[in-house]
């Protein structure tokens, strides 16, 4: 699945212009994202209080050939609803798809609340809308 997805993306992604991803990007769970081009790359950290269970939020994910494509690792630190605080690493592959959408795939974690050991893991769909 997670293949095809990125099949189907980077032949549509072959002939867009380049956009720029620098901004604030909300998800539909009300998560913001400032998102910082570098260079080639883009830095991306979670907009302070915009989503109580994610009190850090980090990646760097790095320019591909193909144009409006970035992906890379990067970590975060979640309030569990038992109040106990993990951390754990990520993975993103994005695309911006216009100056106003980013679609990919992110790592999905669901972590056990009293060891913070990694239960289960796989993909979680990435679906940004700019919000300035």
């Amino acid at each position: 699945m997670r293949a095809l997805l990125l099949l189907s993306l980077l032949t549509w992604v072959q002939a867009m212009p380049k956009s720029n991803p620098n901004g604030i990007w909300k998800a539909a769970s009300g998560s913001e994202f400032e998102l910082t081009v570098v260079g080639d790359d883009v830095q991306v950290q979670i907009v302070r209080g915009s989503n109580p269970t994610y009190l850090e939020y980090t990646v760097d994910l790095k320019g591909t050939e193909e144009p409006n494509t970035y992906q890379g690792t990067g970590h975060f630190k979640a309030r569990l609803q038992n109040g106990r605080e993990c951390e754990f690493e990520t993975e993103w592959h994005v695309v911006v798809v216009t100056d106003d959408r980013i679609i990919g795939i992110a790592t999905r974690i669901v972590p056990d609340p009293e060891t913070c050991d990694i239960i289960e893991s796989g993909d979680l769909q990435v679906d940004l809308q700019r919000k300035q």
